[in-house]
């Protein structure tokens, strides 16, 4: 199962829905890296671009679920940089029941299919339409019942 949470992060950090995170706005002057940042100034948060920052991840454009495994493949390396439900105190209140509902869905879907791409139709591209969230472009899958092969 490790595998599999490890992949369910990977597509969470791959592909990010929300880009931004809720608006911000300083309650006081700060000084934040040695940036003098104004009270009132309004912050957004910019998920997608620590998600896909290459002095995190390295390689951010390859999807490789064994980033967040250790070296025998049988643990869970957690990272912190992980953020697609934001951080601190406004972090998404339904990321728990999320992760978790993930998890059930993706090793549901998993263990009683084998999912492709389909043959006949051109592979998926790593775009996204552009809008308040990302929403991958239409491509197709052919999902095969493990249970019932021929």
């Amino acid at each position: 199962m490790p595998y599999t949470e490890a992949v369910i992060m990977e597509v969470m950090r791959f592909g990010a829905i929300i880009p931004m995170a809720v608006q911000h706005r300083t309650t006081e002057d700060v000084t934040f890296h040695g940036y003098a940042i104004p009270k009132d100034t309004l912050i957004i948060p910019n998920l997608f671009c620590v998600l896909q920052d290459e002095k995190v991840w390295g390689d951010p454009g390859n999807f490789r679920p064994e980033r967040f495994l250790s070296a025998d493949e049988s643990k869970v390396i957690r990272r912190e940089e992980l953020i697609p439900f934001s951080i601190g105190k406004r972090v998404c209140l339904g990321e728990t029941l999320a992760r978790d509902e993930l998890f059930l869905f993706t090793a549901s879907l998993f263990q009683r299919f084998k999912v492709k791409p389909d043959p006949n139709s051109p592979p998926p591209k790593i775009e996204y339409y552009a809008a308040p969230v990302l929403i991958p472009k239409p491509h197709q899958l052919v999902l095969t019942d493990r249970f019932n092969e021929k």
